[in-house]
């Protein structure tokens, strides 16, 4: 299976860069390595050297965002998850999407698991708040029930998401799936009305198909108000 990169996300107002790791493995009092896989990190767009991390701790010479751990689990309800996703979004928001989750890396469900949490920065640093919410907890059956009859219908997971900040009305939001007969993927819409976001909607072709992808989609970004560009990374 393909090692996925960390995904990032500009602040809406274009001044920083926020990323995330995927928090599907957490180190030791012995042996700390892992816990890097733990860590919400941001910077200026323009410094990367003034990297910070948010709720940093350090354990051994590790330092990491170890203790979001608590406010994840209570928002999954299930000891492991893999992050795929994240986005600044309105009204100071944090969108954080979670591909699979479950008892143990063995025994994982694929989702598409959205959460979100209050989280602004500035000149004095990030804030973030005490607790996730769960926007959208959707199966892999009823992501295939919505692509409808012409899709592919292997399990499903979420692989990035990013707010529109041109039409400011949408989000858009990959899935991507890995099976032993081929990879691929689809594109979707989450409409927002300034309050809510919608439930995610597959772009359509003209014919009414839903848009299949022959390559895995890790990535979104809306360039402008008109054009999306898909990042795909087959292995």
């Amino acid at each position: 299976m393909a090692k996925r990169a960390s995904p990032s996300s500009f602040s809406l107002d274009g001044k920083y860069v926020v990323a995330i790791t995927v928090f599907n493995k957490e180190g030791t009092a012995e042996s700390t390595a892992t816990d890097a896989l733990n860590t919400l990190p941001y910077w200026p767009v323009d410094r990367p050297d003034a990297a910070r991390i948010v709720m940093a701790s350090t354990r051994g010479q590790v330092s990491s965002s170890r203790g979001l751990r608590q406010l994840l689990s209570q928002a999954v309800g299930a000891p492991y998850y893999q992050i795929e996703a994240l986005s600044t979004a309105p009204g100071d928001r944090l969108l954080v999407g979670v591909r699979k989750y479950g008892h143990s890396s063995k025994a994982a469900d694929f989702s598409f698991l959205l959460l979100s949490i209050p989280f602004s920065i500035s000149e004095q640093g990030a804030t973030l708040g005490d607790a996730f919410e769960v926007v959208w907890k959707l199966t892999p059956d009823q992501l295939a029930t919505t692509l409808g009859s012409n899709a592919r219908r292997p399990e499903l997971g979420l692989s990035g998401i990013e707010f529109d900040r041109h039409n400011r009305d949408r989000s858009y939001a990959v899935t991507s799936f890995e099976t032993d007969d081929g990879i691929g993927g689809y594109l979707w819409v989450l409409p927002f009305d300034g309050r809510t976001i919608g439930e995610p909607q597959p772009v359509k072709l003209k014919n009414g198909l839903a848009l299949t992808f022959i390559h895995e989609p890790e990535g979104v970004e809306a360039l402008d108000e008109n054009h999306v560009l898909v990042v795909h990374d087959d292995d």
